[in-house]
């Protein structure tokens, strides 16, 4: 994809990416396992499921509110939602050393705000550039993949606290950078929307559907894995939990990515090849969906479903977004609206089911059965792109008889 240099912004490629890399390195390092260590050390697994409920929640709350309000998605959002995420690990380091949950959790709650103002403008400002997300998105799971496996050794060897003041120093150095990015008078950079569709309307369109169901499989299968392997349930290689964790996340979110960018790359980016790809990637899904019923299975299912989603990932991305920009709802931010709604639902769903029936397979039915129902709409919308291409071609054959 050429990259859009009209725009100010799009002139600082190299500060976009190192504010990525160094927000990701904080966000890699310190939440993924070191959030959850942390609040699990506080207060057991009621406290990893309540640190992950705040922040999803406060995401949704964000991330609503940027597209309820219509506000302009410009760079200026990215420092605002990097704050936010500095003022969450100083507030979990205070909770860790006062051994208070609470305090902890206004930390994810401030993440969670990070989470909701931070996606949407980085991904406004990748579309708007003509950045190729397929590309971007393997680099960043590869690197994704090295730091967390170096987070799941430090928070078992060094302890949560060095961890977490390593990312705060890492999300200084990411702010430094965004400091480069300035959106200029583009008028692209204007929330609004071409389409007559209100705004409560388009959440129940098809593209913003598709996004909510996978946001609530995504999500379901995250907590299952933290919980299960964080509280000890089930054990990876015997290795201590954060280590664990670790090299789950490190072997699988790469691997899934890496498959999609390189036989997009070999075959050719087409929507044939896309829509194989999201086939191949929810079956895997489904199939190791139905693995992790068994704690005998368990793990290589959870591997499985991790890669399997990490397939599928960007290529729905791609759908959602052209979608809703052909519909002239794109550019306000929906789709990372409607997938924090979904995944505020997986959250509270698997919250549930281990609050009251913690057990393997009662776990593992809502994530086979969100990965049915994003099946179904993958192929509703795929019905409907075969008969727009069946209308224009028979529409072209009628003009040549005429």
């Amino acid at each position: 994809m050429k990259i859009n240099t009209n725009n100010e912004v799009c002139k600082q490629e190299r500060s976009i990416y190192l504010t990525r890399f160094y927000s990701q390195l904080a966000e890699k390092f310190g939440w993924s396992i070191a959030g959850s260590a942390l609040a699990y050390d506080v207060s057991g697994a009621i406290g990893i499921i309540t640190l992950a409920v705040a922040m999803i929640s406060a995401a949704t709350l964000s991330s609503g509110a940027l597209y309820h309000l219509g506000i302009d998605l410009q760079p200026r959002l990215i420092r605002n939602a990097l704050a936010w995420r500095a003022f969450s690990f100083t507030t979990m380091l205070l909770g860790g050393y006062y051994g208070n949950l609470w305090v902890v959790v206004v930390g994810g709650v401030a993440s969670g705000v990070f989470v909701g103002v931070f996606w949407p403008t980085y991904y406004r400002i990748q579309r708007i550039c003509g950045l190729d997300f397929s590309e971007w998105n393997v680099r960043d799971k590869i690197a994704g993949a090295v730091i967390v496996l170096l987070s799941g050794f430090s928070v078992s060897f060094l302890g949560v606290e060095l961890v977490l003041v390593v990312s705060l120093v890492a999300i200084l150095a990411s702010g430094k950078y965004s400091m480069d990015l300035m959106g200029g008078h583009d008028g692209r950079w204007v929330a609004g929307s071409t389409s007559d569709v209100t705004p409560f309307r388009a959440l129940s369109s098809l593209p913003a559907l598709i996004a909510m169901t996978e946001g609530t499989f995504n999500s379901m299968a995250i907590l299952t894995r933290l919980l299960v392997i964080m509280t000890g349930l089930l054990e990876v290689a015997s290795l201590p939990a954060a280590v664990g964790l670790g090299l789950l996340l490190a072997l699988t979110e790469a691997f899934g990515a890496g498959i999609t960018w390189g036989v997009e790359k070999w075959m050719g980016e087409s929507k044939s090849v896309g829509n194989k790809l999201v086939a191949f990637g929810l079956s895997i899904s489904f199939a190791s969906s139905l693995l992790l019923a068994s704690e005998h299975t368990w793990i290589v299912g959870m591997v499985l479903l991790s890669i399997g989603s990490a397939m599928v990932f960007p290529l729905l991305k791609e759908e959602v977004d052209g979608k809703l920009d052909s519909s002239g709802s794109g550019g306000r931010g929906l789709r990372e609206y409607s997938r924090n709604i979904g995944r505020l639902v997986g959250s509270l769903t698997i919250a549930a089911i281990w609050i009251t029936i913690p057990e393997l397979p009662v776990l593992a039915l809502p994530i086979a059965a969100s990965v049915l129902v994003v099946a179904c709409l993958c192929i509703i919308s795929m019905g409907n792109i075969s008969i727009e291409l069946y209308r224009d071609s028979s529409m072209m054959k009628e003009k040549e008889v005429r």
